[in-house]
């Protein structure tokens, strides 16, 4: 019997086998053959057959006919669900088109129905090692899968633990093909949707979830399930190995429409224009933006030769193109291409008509991305007018047009403005969606990067969270769009110094991507980038610099090198390099990003400012504090310019401005950039932000160093008492970590009278020491395995790290910052 079960893994059945059971159905059933399923059939014909002899169908089949069964060439993957007649006609079909292949060698099927006895449950007293040995190694013996797909829209397979585990078994062998069919009626149906509705498509993907999937037997989904969580890599590893490989099948479908329809000569027909556009718009949406181009282009070429210039679907293909070049970087291409649709728009369907009110969105797009603000808003408004004049005020796409001004005002730090605006969509939104549609979701993840751009971060996360709850139950938890929460509370963690678990919620949107959009998606890349700055923050930068490699060779790959999102990257690897102190490295990466956006976005582009940013305090790092300055002051210039003087992110460089001034000993400089930065802090973001906490101490700082005498209340204490060193409870060299993702640097650091953590760049120096006052702290311990103390005040975070020349380990330090604090009467935490 072990020889037989052996047989039974490797064995198949002939091509003539398969078609003599399917006439044997049709006599036996005449009037139901073509709806019974395989489970109809293994009922009413295979166990009537086999019962007497207790054995698999395939030993009759030895027996009457030897030359029927011979070693397995093809594994079978299917459910019990389908029409058997439907699945044994695609297996004729991939038969015969092996035929015909110089290399043809006979087909032999394994083919579950026949190969197993179907009178016991085979799988009841297999090992568990089984799943994840024997049966994998028998896959990769017989070398290739059949994946019998349908219906298109849902496949069956896909929701059936048998199933993807059989997919898995043959995508992670090397060497093992894996082929996905659908019988005739479902190719053409799917053709249809992709010349009809390109996201039905795509979204099919989204639901393939391995943890989901059922089984009729429940004793096989546990013993697949444990192989999977045991061999596999987890469900994840499942998820995205099934969709990348459906991912390949879709794009190849898709492509194959095209085909043939060329063979067929219909290459000059609008359908086939239509079915290129289609076809341009899936590639574009799995990352595939060059060969996308080249659909849209055929699409065009057709509409003008058969419609002409001047036709909406003439102005459609220009949109479509234009969409390609903004996917590239390319805003003022994309801009001349909505331009020419915008025209035809007007001209064809009318100045107020939706398609129109479309191209203006488009427009406001492109301007947006290349930092033309007061434009962008111009063709939302337009767009705005349109579409409350064609489709109502109310309408949904309405509430997006106010969302995209929001993203304007946001942009430019009008952070009241963004949220009136955000309100006006929210409002559109649940009158017109409802509180539990994705459209309700997206708005309120713009009012949380809002409140995130105020520092108001705990606000931020719980309407990131208002968002991810709507995603996980509307979208479901593995998908893109449900990515984008995830990000975002990362985001607001991170600048609340929460690190460790930022890294969680980043580690969750990678995950997502990864499985939904693949592993050379520019998203997928953003997630990379998110994930290594994240390690950045907490000093693990092998992780960090292989993380941002990763992103940096799938922008390269997939956007190019004249690309602002591979410049950004680019920023990225300066700055982790930065923080390990590989200076050399960090400029070539820095003067890399400032090429790529001088050339593709322009001198005075509000991103180049974020370089020249990066620049500076690496110049300063370096002690060269002219440089750094003049790198400074060209980002202001550019700041200035894009946002205004009254910005916080122009308030950032004047305070960093400030600071290479003050480590000249130029007080005087130093605190002009000072009090024009708390100025515009106090302005944009309120006197209680950190950002303008810091901006005050710098200040107060600056008026010390300078000899003022309008020092604060407490500095007139330390005056009167001689400015001498009070008693240190404890005291010693660490290393701490610079502002704004900077490096660490020895410091002197003790604890003063339990009042306040003061530093300094040594014992002796007492004009420029950095004080904390404990009143203000609400936390202090250790991190990443004892090797960060972290001491948390309101909107900041100081890390702390042993020194080579500390006298006390970083436990001694933390415990006596508790005790401190416990101690403290004027501890507000």
């Amino acid at each position: 019997m072990a020889d037989d079960n052996e047989q039974r893994l490797t064995d198949g059945v002939s091509v003539d086998a398969i078609k003599a059971f399917l006439a044997d159905l049709k006599r036996q059933f005449p009037d139901t053959h073509n709806e019974m399923t395989t489970a109809d059939a293994c009922k009413q014909l295979v166990v009537p057959r086999t019962h007497g002899a207790s054995c698999a169908y395939v030993d009759l089949l030895r027996k009457q006919s030897p030359e029927s069964v011979g070693k397995a060439t093809v594994f079978v993957s299917h459910a019990w669900r389908y029409k058997i007649a439907d699945v044994l006609n695609v297996l004729l079909e991939f038969a015969e088109e092996q035929a015909t292949k110089d290399d043809s060698k006979p087909v032999f099927f394994w083919f579950d129905l026949f190969m197993n006895n179907q009178n016991a449950n085979v799988t009841a007293n297999l090992p568990q090692e089984w799943w994840s040995t024997t049966f994998k190694e028998s896959i990769a013996n017989i070398g290739r899968v059949l994946l019998v797909l349908m219906p298109w829209q849902d496949p069956v397979p896909l929701t059936r633990a048998w199933c993807l585990w059989e997919i898995f078994c043959g995508i992670s062998n090397e060497g093992t093909e894996v082929d996905i069919r659908l019988p005739n009626s479902e190719q053409q149906a799917l053709e249809g949707a992709i010349c009809e509705n390109y996201k039905a498509v795509t979204d099919t993907l989204v639901r393939v979830q391995a943890e989901r999937a059922e089984a009729f037997n429940p004793h096989d989904k546990d013993m697949i399930f444990n192989a999977i969580e045991s061999w596999a890599g987890g469900f994840g590893a499942v998820n995205q190995a099934v969709k990348d490989q459906l991912r390949a099948w879709c794009l190849d479908n898709a492509e194959a429409a095209v085909e043939g329809m060329q063979a067929r000569g219909e290459d000059d027909t609008e359908v086939f224009a239509a079915l290129c556009s289609q076809v341009g718009l899936v590639l574009r949406e799995f990352g595939e933006h060059n060969k996308a181009r080249e659909y849209f282009e055929k699409a065009k070429a057709i509409y003008v030769e058969t419609l002409g210039e001047k036709h909406p679907s003439t102005a459609d293909a220009y949109i479509n193109l234009g969409l390609t070049y903004d996917d590239k970087g390319d805003f003022d291409q994309a801009i001349d291409l909505y331009q020419k649709a915008k025209q035809i728009q007007a001209e064809t369907l009318g100045n107020n008509h939706p398609g129109t009110a479309a191209v203006c969105s488009s427009l406001g797009n492109a301007y947006y991305a290349k930092g033309k603000y007061d434009k962008a808003i111009a063709y939302y408004q337009e767009d705005l007018a349109i579409t409350s004049e064609a489709l109502g005020e109310k309408h949904p796409s309405a509430a997006q047009t106010y969302s995209n001004i929001g993203n304007v005002y946001y942009a430019q730090g009008e952070y009241d403005s963004a949220i009136k605006q955000y309100e006006k969509a929210m409002e559109i939104n649940l009158e017109a969606l409802g509180e539990k549609h994705p459209g309700t979701a997206n708005t309120h993840n713009n009012i949380g990067n809002v409140y995130f751009g105020k520092g108001e971060y705990d606000r931020a996360i719980e309407h990131f969270e208002k968002a991810r709850k709507v995603y996980v139950e509307t979208l479901g938890e593995k998908h893109p769009t449900t990515a984008i929460a995830y990000k975002g509370i990362g985001n607001a963690l991170s600048s609340k110094g929460e690190h460790d678990t930022a890294i969680e919620y980043y580690a969750a949107a990678k995950a997502i991507r990864l499985e939904t959009l693949g592993p050379t998606h520019p998203d997928t890349a953003e997630s990379f980038s998110d994930f290594g700055n994240a390690h950045s923050e907490i000093g693990e930068y092998g992780v960090a610099i292989d993380h941002l490699e990763a992103a940096k060779e799938i922008h390269l790959q997939t956007l190019g090198e004249e690309h602002p999102t591979t410049a950004y990257t680019f920023n990225n690897l300066a700055a982790a390099y930065d923080d390990m102190g590989e200076y050399s490295k960090a400029m070539k990466y820095y003067e890399r990003a400032r090429a790529i956006k001088a050339a593709v976005l322009g001198e005075k582009h509000s991103s180049m400012a974020s370089t020249c940013t990066g620049l500076g305090n690496l110049y300063s790092k370096m002690g060269k504090h002219a440089e750094a300055i003049q790198c400074f002051e060209k980002a202001k210039e550019i700041q200035v310019a894009t946002l205004g003087e009254v910005h916080p992110t122009t308030a950032l460089t004047l305070e960093s401005i400030g600071a290479e001034f003050a480590e000249q000993g130029r007080m005087d400089r130093a605190r002009v950039f000072f009090e024009q930065a708390l100025d515009a802090f106090t302005a944009t973001l309120g006197p209680d932000h950190p950002h303008t906490r810091a901006a005050e101490e710098e200040l107060r700082q600056a008026r010390r160093g300078n000899g003022a005498h309008d020092w604060g209340e407490e500095d007139e204490v330390r005056q009167h008492r001689g400015l001498q060193q009070p008693a240190q409870s404890m005291a010693g060299w660490l290393q701490k970590r610079r502002r704004w993702r900077g490096s660490f640097h020895a410091c002197w650091v003790f604890l003063e009278a339990g009042t306040h953590l003061v530093y300094s760049k040594g014992p002796e120096e007492t004009a420029r020491q950095r004080r904390i006052p404990l009143s203000t702290v609400r936390s202090a311990e250790l991190a990443r395995d004892g090797k960060d103390l972290r001491v948390a005040c309101r909107g900041r975070t100081f890390v702390f790290r042993q020194h080579e020349c500390s006298n006390a380990a970083l436990t001694d330090w933390c415990s006596a910052i508790q005790a401190a604090l416990s101690s403290n009467p004027n501890q507000t935490v």
